[in-house]
């Protein structure tokens, strides 16, 4: 799953929609590092003349059709099973987007306690989840609230030992086939295995304060933003004892 994600670096150039704004704070967007559910998110998606634009919306969807504001407000959907399902498989045919992110939290179960662990590419580049996003109306006078969920899929070999699930995670070259609204996402590249790295339970005093900070959700300041990949190693895989193995 993806429950809490990091996006410190926002720039529009990273994901081709550079023309039509200068900058994400433009959208009122500022960095972040423990961004979390029910808040609101950058997104990138197609407007009706086919560009991509930067906004702004809730993480957490709300179908179209509902007709009152559901408990629940899921914030992942599994990909196999995603256009299949009532709840999101209008929103997969038509209203896709990006959600532009330099890394994310998993936790693992350690005994009796929960160990986070961030993830991210192996050089701290920005990257973007496949999502989905709707548009709902409390009333049909009332402003619409768009909202959005962030595909998930099985684990690569980074992520199998920390959790059975992770987000699907696009490379840039597949932005374009994932906004457009008639491609065949059978194409589109999931997960690959060699381009993501974690942070492990090695790094006892990081993690320890990583533990603290991010089980906040008041705690979203870049001054609690995870070590430089200068000042911090990483593994391109996590062992279930919390010795990495090291990478090639």
């Amino acid at each position: 799953m993806c429950g809490r994600f990091v996006a410190r670096k926002l720039r529009l150039e990273d994901y081709d929609a550079a023309p039509f704004f200068e900058e994400f704070s433009e959208k009122g967007i500022l960095p972040r590092f423990n961004i979390a559910p029910s808040q609101a998110i950058p997104v990138i998606r197609l407007d009706k003349d086919d560009r991509r634009v930067a906004d702004v919306v809730k993480w957490g969807l709300i179908p179209s059709w509902s007709k009152e504001l559901p408990k629940l407000q899921p914030i992942n959907a599994r990909s196999e099973t995603v256009g299949t399902s009532g709840m999101f498989k209008a929103a997969l045919a038509r209203r896709r987007c990006l959600i532009p992110a330099d890394g994310f939290y998993e936790w693992r179960k350690d005994g009796s306690a929960k160990q986070p662990f961030f993830i991210r590419r192996p050089h701290d580049e920005p990257f973007a989840f496949a999502g989905l996003w709707e548009r709902w109306r409390p009333a049909p006078d009332a402003p619409p609230i768009d909202t959005c969920v962030i595909l998930t899929t099985t684990p690569n070999d980074v992520m199998k030992p920390i959790h059975d699930r992770m987000p699907v995670i696009l490379e840039k070259k597949d932005y374009a086939l994932w906004l457009d609204r008639h491609a065949d996402l059978a194409e589109v590249s999931k997960h690959p295995d060699a381009r993501l790295y974690c942070y492990g339970t090695y790094e006892r005093t990081f993690l320890k304060r990583m533990r603290k900070a991010v089980s906040s959700w008041s705690r979203t300041s870049v001054a609690y933003a995870v070590p430089s990949p200068s000042r911090a190693r990483s593994t391109s895989s996590c062992s279930v004892s919390g010795r990495p193995t090291t990478s090639a």
